[in-house]
């Protein structure tokens, strides 16, 4: 019996040892209602040789997340020159949003670029500082994210170069891409098989889309990419190919079981982001805002998956910092807007941790570390909750530079709720 209430203590020693330690090495940080930008002065010396940050977050529809999200990106803008901010939403809707953000009212920016899960409130002051700054918006992903008129209404403006005729075939595609996102997605919702008949539709639109995007692209090359000199009109040009190439990915791979297509959307979103860090803004410092599961570092599942943040270049890791949310307690909403309660997260959990320093929002860098006895735990497989609720293990300092855990989150305010995403 002595031997087992010696481990006992010796291992409750360790266990305050670390919180002890966390405690001692975190920045502790005020409720993200009254959090303010400048009080995140402390990332300055933290990422000042990092020209890319990425912000994860545990879950998309927590109100406190996008606020702390808001206030970094506004500090690393205003104090560190971050001009480029690349979201989880469509590459056409986000960049097509940002060239036309100066028609619509804040509210309208921001749904019209991103998915509806972020089109909420707490979002609304940074899409307003969007506005009035050289902070520039770009998309991600390939799935669609907001309406069928906006990537058009942008290819308009460029009457000098697009035709009638070209501004029908994209209308056409938009159309097809919008139509087919929302009918196979209300069948894999539901994980229903898709009718035969609908199929058949299905295929024709790809084989006449596939044929259609391919003229596109390579009449725009040969006609504007080659040989035009106004290079701010040939960006915009190659913007149009990058977006029909994703649009034609799209149409090939949606169709796919939802554990390929998880696989293949990833794929192409290192390929956008690469796209965006190496020829859209080469020499801009860029912040990307994505779940956590698309962050990670070092990662893959026992099904082979492997996240954007592990499969990008490693010119791309070596300028990366990569910043986790997590979260301790409360209510939060699912994808399709239910709510739900978060687990208690268990014992040595990161989640139980940084909780036991009992501050509303806790930031810990892990970049600089070396292991001790204290920070053991950072370095060795620890559990955290995904999503508040499904015990998932990982190595904090393989998959994240740092982490930021906000102790209570509820859910966002939506602006409106659509199906996208």
């Amino acid at each position: 019996m002595r031997i087992g209430y010696g481990n006992f203590f010796r291992g409750k020693e360790k266990y305050l040892n670390s919180v002890e330690w966390l405690a001692e090495n975190s920045i502790q940080l005020r409720e993200p209602t009254e959090c303010m930008p400048e009080e995140f002065e402390f990332l300055r010396h933290i990422v000042k040789n990092k020209r890319i940050v990425w912000l994860g977050e545990n879950g998309h529809n927590i109100r406190e997340h996008n606020m702390m999200k808001s206030k970094i990106i506004e500090f690393l803008h205003k104090e560190m020159n971050f001009t480029v901010l690349a979201f989880e939403s469509g590459l056409a809707e986000c960049y097509s949003a940002n060239e036309l953000k100066e028609e619509f009212t804040d509210e309208d920016f921001l749904k019209n670029a991103i998915y509806s899960l972020w089109a909420t409130k707490e979002n609304l002051s940074l899409f307003q500082l969007m506005k009035k700054s050289d902070l520039s918006l770009i998309g991600i992903d390939i799935n669609p994210s907001s309406n069928p008129d906006l990537f058009l209404k942008f290819v308009q403006q460029l009457s000098s170069v697009v035709s009638e005729d070209m501004i029908e075939k994209i209308e056409y595609i938009e159309a097809g891409v919008y139509k087919w996102y929302y009918q196979l997605g209300q069948y894999k919702a539901r994980r229903k098989k898709v009718p035969a008949e609908m199929l058949r539709e299905f295929a024709e639109f790809k084989e006449k889309a596939s044929v259609v995007i391919g003229d596109l692209e390579a009449y725009l090359l040969e006609e504007y990419v080659l040989h035009l000199e106004n290079q701010e009109l040939v960006c915009k040009v190659k913007i149009i190919i990058r977006c029909l190439q994703n649009r034609l990915y799209f149409i090939n791979y949606i169709h796919h079981n939802h554990r390929t297509y998880k696989k293949l959307r990833e794929k192409r979103m290192k390929e956008n982001l690469e796209w965006i860090c190496q020829e859209l803004y080469p020499n801009e410092k860029i912040i990307i805002w994505a779940h956590n599961l698309h962050i990670f570092k070092q990662y893959k599942t026992f099904t082979g998956f492997e996240p954007l943040g592990a499969i990008v270049s490693n010119e791309i890791k070596e300028q990366s910092y990569y910043l986790g949310l997590f979260m301790y307690e409360g209510e939060i909403h699912t994808d399709t807007g239910q709510p739900y309660k978060i687990e208690n997260p268990p014992k040595k959990s990161l989640e139980d941790y940084m909780h036991q320093v009992q501050s509303p929002a806790l930031f810990t860098d892990f970049s600089q570390l070396e292991k001790t006895s204290g920070n053991k735990w950072i370095f060795t497989k620890t559990i955290f909750l995904e999503s508040g609720t499904m015990p998932t293990l990982f190595v904090p300092r393989d998959q994240l530079d740092g982490a930021l855990l906000v102790e209570s989150v509820s859910p966002p305010e939506y602006l409106k709720r659509n199906k996208n995403k």
